[in-house]
């Protein structure tokens, strides 16, 4: 086989639009592959990066809204109402309390009721909200002035909390009471309702 010495216009020619086509195709391919290049639902998770699906680290901070977020994902709601409490001293009991598993950091909206009664006047109770048995410092005392002992004509009282953020796993709520003094007070029909919102 023989070799030209020199190269015609021809081999520098043909040579040239190689090396364009190539490039070209290789600038192309790394950078200008749009959605229009793309078959609908033709990417695959195996075609992601290490083949998962698309994750918070794919997606611009605050670049999600409404349409795109199962809002019941954030959210985990549950309550309870217990029977009447009756504490006897002045040692806090949990009159109603529910536990609840977070999966990820979460704020905890936290409602409470309950109603008051007595056995006699003057009979005083105090009832705080505690997380995970610490006293969220929103303390009730539902009391009363005169005799108040049908237990159909209460003293009611609510309480809200919205906590700092919680980490994930299992937290308890409860609305704790004491007795203060010797009247017998009562906490009635005491309710709680507990709303997660996760922060993630």
């Amino acid at each position: 086989m023989k070799f030209r010495k020199h190269l015609s216009y021809a081999n520098v020619t043909a040579t040239s639009a190689l090396v364009l086509a190539l490039g070209t195709g290789a600038v192309y391919a790394a950078g200008e592959i749009g959605s229009r290049e793309i078959a609908n639902n033709s990417v695959r998770t195996q075609d992601l990066k290490n083949r998962r699906g698309v994750t918070g680290e794919d997606v611009r901070r605050n670049s999600l809204g409404r349409s795109e977020i199962d809002q019941a994902s954030l959210l985990t709601a549950i309550g309870n109402q217990a029977p009447n409490c009756d504490p006897q001293t002045a040692v806090y009991m949990d009159c109603v309390s529910e536990s609840i598993d977070l999966d990820a950091p979460s704020h905890l909206v936290v409602v409470t009721t309950a109603g008051f009664s007595s056995e006699a006047a003057n009979a005083r109770a105090e009832c705080e909200v505690r997380v995970d048995g610490l006293d969220a410092d929103l303390s009730e005392n539902p009391g009363e002035v005169s005799d108040n002992s049908d237990p159909l004509a209460t003293d009611g009282f609510a309480r809200t909390l919205v906590t700092d953020t919680l980490t994930p796993g299992i937290h308890t709520v409860a609305l704790a009471c004491q007795q203060l003094g010797a009247p017998d007070a009562r906490i009635n029909a005491p309710t709680m309702a507990v709303i997660a919102i996760t922060t993630e």
